[in-house]
C-alpha cells in the first residue's frame, strides 16, 4: 500500500523534492543494472533468432546433404503421360522399361432403383414426448386431447401427507407445461422420490422406482396414488409388482400416438423402415456382415448401418435411390448385398431392379510380365506406376489382350536435382554465414537502452529508432560465432579420398567440384557455384559441377555422405559437428548452440540485484522522511514554545 506522507507543515521546505535528490545517486545506480539486464535480454533474443537459423539450416539443407539418397536421384521420362505416370525411386533400374495397361481399378458399386416414384401409400405415428406441451398433445385422428387446464392429484400412500394437485398446461405455481416439467417438481419434492411420468409405446406412463434393499436383505419403498383421469390414470403404484394382490410397479395411460398417411414421394432419410413395409427383425448383409432393422430404424440409420460394414452407403432423397460402393477398388473388394427377407430388397430398389457394377483389379504388363493390384498404384523396381489408362483391348473373359500401345519409360540420373540440392545447400549456408559475420562484426553501440522515465518524453518511432541502435554489437566478437564460423569454414575446405572403379584413389573437395570462396576477402567465406546462372560474377565460368555430375555422378554420395575408404563425406562431417555443438550441457540445453541456462541464471541475478537496490532505496527514503519528520516535529514545539512566550510578555 503506498504510504501518504505530510512534509514541510511546520518548516514550509519541500521535503519531497529534498528527498529525491538525495536518494537520486542510488536511483541512478538501479537504472544501471535494469539497463544491463536488458542488454542481456536482448543479447538472449539475438541469439534465440540465430539459434533458430542454425537448427532449421541443419534439419533441413545440411540434413539432405548428408543422406546418400539425395545423390541417388533418378528421372523417369514416359511417352505418353495420359496413360502412365511414374516416379522414381533411389532403387530404380537405369535404361529403358515399356508398360502396358490392360484394365484399371475399380470399386463395386450399386445404384439403387428409385423407390420415391411409385403411388404406393404409407402410415406412420407422431408420438409425443416428455417435452411436448400437453395443450399440443394430439390423438391419432390429430385431434387435441383437450388436457389444458385439466388437474390431477398425486398423492404417497402413507399417513400424514398431504396430496399435490397439478394444473395441466397451467402457468400459476402448480401449473406443468408439460412431463419434463411435472418430473421436475417430482424430483425436487422429497414426498414423491421414485415417482416419475414418461411416454412408452405413445402412451403417458406413471412408473414407481422406490424399490430399496437393505444390506439386511429387506426391502422397501413407497406406494402412489394416482388420481389423473386427465391423463387416463386412476390407482396405486406401488414399489413392488405382486400379481395376487394386484400391486403393479406402473400405470399406462393416454395414448398420444397420432396416426399420419404419407406417399412414396414423402419418403426421405428420416422414415422408419417398418413404415414402408420393412418388417421389425429384417437382416441384411454385406458379404458376411448382418445389420438387423427394428422399430425405430430410419433410411438414415440404415446407411449408416451399412457403412459400418465395410462399404460406403447413402440414400439421395432427391433420386430416391441408395447408392452402396466398396471402400476399396480391387476384386477381392467386391461385395453383395442380401437379405433374409428377398421382399425387403425389392422394396428399398435394392434387389433385381438395382443396377450393380463389380469391383475389379488393375492390371498391367511391365517389361512382359504381368501384375495385378487392388489400386491403380504399382510398386515395382524401385518405380512408382499410376495406370492412368488403358493402351489396349482386353477381354476378361479370355484374358485376351489386343491393339496394345505400349508405354515406354526411360529412366536416367537426375543430375538437375543432384545439382539443385547442392545449390540449396549453397545459397542457405551464404545466408546464414552473412547473418553470424554481421553479428560477429558489428560495431559496438554508445547508446544504453532507455529508463522508463527517458521513454516517456519520446515517441514510438524515436524509442525503435534508439533501441535498434542499443541492440547493434550485442553479439560481436562472440565466441561460440566465431567457433561455428571457423569450424563451418574447416570441414567445407577439406577434401574426401574416394576409390575409383579402377581401385586408384582421387581426392576431391568442393573447389575441385568448381564450388570456391570468392576472392573478395569482405564476403567472409560466401561460397559460389562457377557457371551457375544465378551468380552473376561466376556465370561466365565453365560450369564444373554440372560436368561432374554428368560424368560422375556416382563419385558424390561418397564426397559428400559417406566415403568408400571409412571415413564420413564433407556433409556428413558438418552434421555431426553441428549435432554435437548443440548437444545439451550443464550451460545449455539440447538443441542450442548458446549458454542459454546460463544467460537465464545471468537473468535471475540481475532480477535479485535490482530487488535488492530498490530496498535498498526504500529504506533510504525512508531514513531521510524520518529525518525529516524529526527535524518538522522539534519546529512545531520551538513554534509552540515561541507562541506561549509571546502571549506572556504581551506581545503575540
Amino acid at each position: 500500500m503506498a504510504r501518504v506522507r505530510m512534509t514541510g507543515l511546520a518548516s514550509g521546505l519541500d521535503t519531497e523534492s529534498m528527498v529525491k535528490e538525495l536518494v537520486n545517486a542510488s536511483s541512478v545506480k538501479v537504472d544501471n543494472v535494469k539497463k544491463d539486464k536488458q542488454k542481456a535480454e536482448w543479447k538472449k533474443e539475438a541469439w534465440q533468432d540465430l539459434n533458430t537459423k542454425l537448427y532449421n539450416f541443419y534439419k533441413t539443407e545440411l540434413s539432405a546433404l548428408k543422406l546418400p539418397s539425395t545423390y541417388n536421384k533418378k528421372f523417369a521420362k514416359v511417352s505418353d503421360d495420359s496413360k502412365v505416370s511414374v516416379s522414381t525411386g533411389t532403387g530404380t533400374t537405369l535404361g529403358t522399361h515399356t508398360i502396358s495397361v490392360k484394365q484399371m481399378a475399380s470399386s463395386a458399386y450399386l445404384t439403387g432403383a428409385n423407390i420415391k416414384s411409385g403411388n404406393s401409400k404409407f402410415t406412420t405415428f407422431n408420438t409425443a414426448t416428455t417435452a411436448t406441451n400437453f395443450a399440443d398433445m394430439k390423438d391419432a385422428n390429430g385431434d387435441s386431447l383437450g388436457l389444458e387446464g385439466q388437474t390431477i392429484k398425486l398423492t404417497a400412500n402413507q399417513e400424514g401427507l398431504p396430496t399435490v394437485e397439478y394444473t395441466l398446461g397451467g402457468s400459476g405455481e402448480n401449473g406443468v407445461a408439460n412431463i419434463d416439467e411435472l418430473n421436475a417438481r417430482l424430483a425436487a419434492d422429497d414426498n414423491f422420490k421414485g415417482l416419475q411420468a414418461s411416454i412408452q409405446d405413445g402412451k403417458i406412463t406413471f412408473t414407481n422406482s422406490s424399490l430399496t434393499k437393505a444390506e439386511d436383505g429387506i426391502e422397501s419403498g413407497k406406494a402412489f396414488i394416482i388420481e389423473a383421469d386427465a391423463l387416463g390414470s386412476n390407482g396405486i403404484i406401488d414399489y413392488k409388482s405382486d400379481e395376487e394382490s394386484g400391486k403393479v410397479t406402473s400405470l399406462s395411460g393416454l395414448d398420444t400416438k397420432q396416426q399420419i398417411e404419407f406417399g412414396a414421394s414423402d419418403i426421405n432419410g428420416k422414415t422408419i423402415l417398418s413404415d414402408i413395409g420393412i418388417k421389425v427383425g429384417t437382416s441384411f448383409f454385406i458379404n458376411d456382415k448382418e445389420f438387423t432393422v427394428d422399430e425405430n430404424t430410419t433410411i438414415d440409420d440404415f446407411t449408416s448401418g451399412l457403412s459400418k460394414l465395410g462399404v460406403s452407403a447413402s440414400f439421395d432423397t432427391g433420386q430416391g435411390r441408395f447408392y452402396i460402393n466398396s471402400s476399396k477398388g480391387g476384386a477381392a473388394n467386391d461385395f453383395t448385398i442380401s437379405s433374409t427377407d428377398a421382399d425387403a430388397l425389392e422394396t428399398l430398389g435394392l434387389g433385381n431392379a438395382a443396377n450393380k457394377v463389380d469391383a475389379q483389379d488393375a492390371i498391367i504388363e511391365y517389361n512382359g510380365v504381368e501384375y495385378r493390384n487392388d489400386s491403380n498404384q504399382f510398386s515395382i523396381n524401385g518405380m512408382t506406376i499410376n495406370a492412368k489408362g488403358v493402351t489396349g483391348s482386353y477381354n476378361k473373359e479370355t484374358g485376351e489382350f489386343t491393339n496394345d500401345t505400349p508405354i515406354s519409360v526411360t529412366v536416367g540420373n537426375d543430375t538437375d536435382g543432384i545439382y539443385n540440392s547442392i545449390k540449396s545447400f549453397v545459397n542457405k549456408y551464404n545466408e546464414l554465414i552473412k547473418e553470424m559475420n554481421k553479428l560477429y562484426n558489428a560495431e559496438k553501440s554508445d547508446y544504453d537502452p532507455l529508463t522508463e522515465e527517458e521513454k516517456s518524453s519520446l515517441s514510438d518511432n524515436q524509442i525503435e529508432k534508439w533501441e535498434e541502435k542499443a541492440k547493434s554489437g550485442l553479439l560481436r566478437r562472440d565466441s561460440t560465432i566465431g567457433s561455428l564460423l571457423s569450424n563451418m569454414r574447416t570441414i567445407l575446405n577439406k577434401a574426401v579420398t574416394v576409390t575409383n572403379e579402377d581401385g586408384t584413389t582421387t581426392q576431391y573437395s568442393l573447389a575441385s567440384l568448381g564450388i570456391v570462396t570468392g576472392s573478395d576477402w569482405s564476403e567472409n567465406g560466401k561460397l559460389h557455384i562457377l557457371g551457375d546462372e544465378d551468380d552473376e560474377a561466376y556465370s561466365s565460368e565453365p560450369n564444373k559441377l554440372k560436368e561432374a555430375l554428368e560424368s560422375k555422378s556416382e563419385i558424390f554420395s561418397k564426397i559428400f555422405a559417406n566415403s568408400d575408404n571409412g571415413s564420413d563425406g564433407i556433409g556428413k562431417q558438418m552434421y555431426d559437428y553441428m549435432m554435437k555443438a548443440m548437444k545439451k550441457t550443464e550451460s545449455s540445453h539440447a538443441l542450442t548452440f548458446y549458454d542459454d541456462i546460463t544467460m537465464d541464471e545471468e537473468l535471475d541475478d540481475y532480477d535479485d540485484k535490482i530487488d535488492e537496490l530498490n530496498k535498498k532505496l526504500s529504506d533510504m527514503e525512508d531514513k531521510y522522511y524520518n529525518q525529516f519528520a524529526k527535524m518538522e516535529s522539534a519546529m512545531a514545539k520551538l513554534q509552540q514554545q515561541q507562541s506561549y512566550l509571546a502571549s506572556l510578555l504581551g506581545t503575540a
